[in-house]
């Protein structure tokens, strides 16, 4: 009897991690995790990251350097990485790029100079590269499409969870436990979830031939597409780095104080993307969703920037978390229905973060070349610009490429 008890316990255990495996929703889960760690150690560094500036004795503009390395290592290794993972599969990725992820962030805790920090945030987009891809990618492929807007909605609100714990986590933990802390605890973290997700045995399937890069479909639909992503991404890269030093200077903010805002952020995107997945599913819109996201977006910037008060800006942040929602959700499915016949779905990923990288590089580096010509302000009002360019364009366009 005990050695049938001691025998079934293994069985048992397997039994449990098939049917997780199997399961669309704990998959879902489980790429919600990821993703979430994902984006709460990019969050921690936000209201760390203006103390660098004196404790190592650089400018802003190096900062926001620092900042863009994360997205250039998206920008090189995103596709690669996609298409490994139509060849691997998924969960090797994935463990791979937590890993890596716990690696970058217990080497910020250690970082004793300004190179130790560009090292550790390298590692950090990599590991990025490597999730992201081949995370969206898993659920793209284990969801039913009819439901796949609000399962993407789903996951991407990880990342406004992950902005939300992450800054108040950064500025608490350094105000109170210290630097090192801040970094170690969520390294520790990163790596068991890269061990759960080892544990368990997702399967999917692989292409027969080589991942395919270039859609069948008309390629302006494409380009269009990959220009919302770029829009989106870019008003993250300048307002990451660039909107704590506004706060810094116009409200005295402290780094929880800067977080909170953050917070606000985040919380507008954790409440808009699965509504607006799950609008897109139902009813289709993508001129309303997309088009009205990036001007409501642009107003929302140029808002933020001119509040005379605390308070306005953070109604104006919330508002900007809702229109970038609005923007970005309903790609992740039109992009997954172009490449869903074709069986790459990793290298489809690897694409839109490609892209989505491009943005969050230019928003950093293109302001730490004009932040020494032109004012925080302007710099925010030429992106509220871009954004509702991108926008009105789209709201003519939507009709002849989309047909939801």
């Amino acid at each position: 009897m005990g050695m049938n008890t001691t025998s079934g316990k293994p069985h048992r255990s397997r039994s449990l991690r098939n049917r997780i495996a199997a399961s669309p929703d704990a998959v879902l889960v489980l790429v919600v995790l990821v993703i979430f760690m994902d984006m709460m150690v990019y969050g921690l560094l936000i209201p760390v990251f203006p103390e660098y500036a004196p404790r190592f004795g650089v400018d802003e503009s190096v900062i926001g350097i620092i900042f863009g390395v994360y997205a250039a290592m998206l920008l090189f290794f995103s596709i690669p990485m996609g298409a490994l993972s139509d060849r691997v599969g998924r969960r090797p990725l994935i463990v791979a790029g937590m890993l890596l992820l716990a690696l970058a962030t217990a080497l910020f805790g250690f970082s004793a100079t300004i190179t130790h920090l560009f090292i550790a945030r390298a590692v950090q987009g990599i590991s990025a590269a490597a999730t992201w891809s081949a995370g969206l990618a898993l659920i793209a492929e284990t969801c039913d499409p009819a439901r796949l807007g609000e399962k993407l909605g789903i996951a991407l609100s990880a990342v406004g969870f992950g902005i939300v714990i992450g800054p108040v986590a950064g500025g608490l933990f350094f105000e109170y436990l210290g630097y090192t802390a801040t970094f170690l605890i969520p390294a520790a973290l990163a790596a068991a979830i890269g061990l759960a997700v080892f544990a368990v045995p997702v399967h999917t399937r692989r292409p027969e031939g080589r991942s395919t890069m270039l859609p069948d479909t008309d390629l302006r639909l494409f380009a269009a597409i990959l220009a919302v992503v770029v829009m989106v991404s870019t008003t993250y890269g300048i307002v990451d780095p660039y909107l704590p030093v506004h706060l810094h200077t116009a409200f005295s903010a402290s780094p929880a104080t800067i977080g909170l805002v953050f917070a606000v952020l985040a919380i507008a995107a954790i409440l808009a993307q699965p509504a607006a997945g799950r609008i897109y599913d139902r009813y289709g819109g993508s001129r309303h969703l997309i088009s009205g996201g990036l001007l409501l977006s642009a107003a929302a910037i140029a808002a933020a920037v001119q509040a005379p008060t605390l308070l306005l800006t953070v109604a104006a942040v919330f508002m900007l978390g809702v229109g970038l929602s609005c923007a970005i959700v309903p790609v992740m499915p039109i992009l997954a229905g172009i490449y869903r016949d074709r069986g790459s779905q990793g290298a489809a990923y690897g694409i839109y973060n490609t892209f989505y990288s491009l943005g969050l590089a230019a928003g950093p580096f293109a302001g730490a070349v004009l932040i020494g010509r032109l004012s925080l302000s302007v710099l925010f009002l030429l992106q509220a610009g871009g954004l509702a360019i991108i926008g009105v364009a789209g709201w003519f366009a939507a009709d002849r490429f989309l047909r939801r």
